[in-house]
C-alpha cells in the first residue's frame, strides 16, 4: 500500500552493542482489512478483498544498515476454483520476501543499497497524489529481484538512482510457497533497466519533479512533477516498442489536493487521465475522478480510508465504478 500522508513507524530500543556502534533495530510494518465494492459494470454490488499484512526487521549499525521485508494478501476464488474472481469465497494467500538489501550511508546522507530492493520510480509511486488508494499507477519497473541504487534524500535537492539485469525469476523459483494460486513471485520477470529521479525545493512550499526509466528493448518512461503545498500535478510519457511485453504508448497526467479539516482527517480528490495508443487493438483511454477521506487516530497507530472511484465520459476502458473502505492498523 502507499505510505498516504505519513509512512509509520515505532522505533525500538537499543537490543545490542558491538565494538563501538550499538545495533538499532526496528520491526514495523501494517495490516489492512478491507477492499472494494463496484457500483455497476458486469461485478455490480460484488466484493473484491484487499486484506492484506507486510512487515520487516530494520537494523542499522553505524553508518551500515539493512532491511528484511515480508507482505502477503489474499486471494478470492470463485466455486470452479477460478482465483482472483470478486464476489466470491476465500481461495488462499499468496505473498514473499519484497525487500531483502543491506546499505551503506555516507555522513552526508548518500546511501549505497544492493539486494532486493524497489526501484527509485517505485520509491516516488505516489508521489503528488493525495488520495488514499485509486490514484492511477504509473508505468514503470517496480519490485527488483537483484538491483542496485544510489540516493540522497536529505536537503533541497534530493535525488535517486536504480538499476538491475534482466530477471526472469518466477513461482517456479520462489523457495516458499502460499498455494496453488500463488503467483507473487512473477512479478520479478523484467528486462533490464535503469530509473531514477531528482527533486528539488526551489521554495519553501514549492517542489519540482523530474524522473526517468529506460529498459533495455520495452521503451523509455519520462515523468515531471510540481507540487506546491496541497497542491500537485505530474505527467508522464512511455514509448514502448509494441513488442510481447509493452503494446503501445503511454501518456497522462494527475492531478490532486487535499484538505486538513481537523487533525488526522483528510479529504482529498485527484483527475487521473491516461491516452495509450496501443498497436495489437483499438487505443485506449483511462478517465476518472477520485477523492476520499483519510482519517489516523490512537497517535497514529489506526487509520480508515475511504475511496471512490468514478469514470468519466471519454473513458473507453468500460471499468467500473467504485468504492474502497480499509482499515489500517501500524506497529
Amino acid at each position: 500500500m502507499k505510505p498516504t500522508f505519513a509512512k509509520l513507524s515505532l522505533l525500538s530500543t537499543l537490543l545490542l552493542t558491538a565494538n563501538v556502534h550499538a545495533i538499532e533495530t526496528d520491526f514495523y510494518g501494517e495490516m489492512g482489512i478491507g477492499g472494494r465494492t463496484f457500483f455497476d459494470g458486469d461485478d455490480k454490488g460484488r466484493y473484491s478483498d484487499g486484506t492484506y499484512i507486510e512487515g520487516g526487521l530494520a537494523i542499522e549499525e553505524g553508518n551500515w544498515f539493512g532491511l528484511i521485508y515480508g507482505e502477503g494478501w489474499t486471494v478470492q476464488a470463485d466455486d470452479d476454483g477460478n482465483a482472483w474472481a470478486t464476489g466470491h469465497g476465500w481461495g488462499g494467500f499468496e505473498g514473499g520476501i519484497n525487500r531483502f538489501y543491506a546499505g551503506y550511508r555516507t555522513d552526508a546522507g548518500t546511501e549505497f543499497i544492493a539486494g532486493r530492493i524497489d526501484s527509485s520510480l517505485d520509491d516516488i509511486q505516489w508521489w503528488g497524489d493525495s488520495t488514499p488508494e485509486n490514484g492511477y499507477t504509473l508505468p514503470n519497473t517496480r519490485d527488483v529481484n537483484v538491483g542496485i541504487k544510489i540516493r540522497n534524500e536529505e536537503g533541497a535537492l534530493r535525488y535517486s538512482v536504480s538499476a538491475a539485469p534482466e530477471s526472469d525469476f518466477s513461482e517456479d523459483d520462489a523457495l516458499v510457497h502460499f498455494g496453488r494460486y500463488d503467483e507473487y513471485a512473477n512479478k520479478y520477470s523484467y528486462s533490464a533497466f535503469v530509473n531514477g529521479y531528482v527533486q528539488y525545493d526551489i521554495a519553501e512550499d514549492l517542489t519540482l519533479l523530474g524522473g526517468a526509466e529506460f529498459t533495455d528493448g520495452d521503451g523509455e518512461m519520462y515523468l515531471l512533477g510540481a507540487e506546491y503545498k496541497t497542491l500537485a500535478a505530474r505527467v508522464w510519457h512511455h514509448t514502448d516498442q509494441g513488442n510481447d511485453i509493452s503494446e503501445g504508448t503511454e501518456t497522462g497526467i494527475m492531478t490532486s489536493a487535499y484538505y486538513e479539516v481537523t487533525k488526522g482527517v483528510y479529504l482529498s480528490a485527484a483527475y487521473n487521465y491516461a491516452n495509450t495508443k496501443l498497436d495489437t487493438t483499438e487505443d485506449e483511454t483511462t478517465s476518472y475522478i477520485n477523492g476520499g477521506v483519510w482519517y489516523e487516530y490512537a497517535g497514529g497507530k489506526f487509520a480508515t480510508a475511504i475511496d471512490t472511484k468514478f469514470f468519466m465520459n471519454n473513458d473507453t476502458t468500460d471499468s467500473a465504478n467504485e468504492i474502497f473502505i480499509m482499515q489500517y492498523y501500524y506497529w
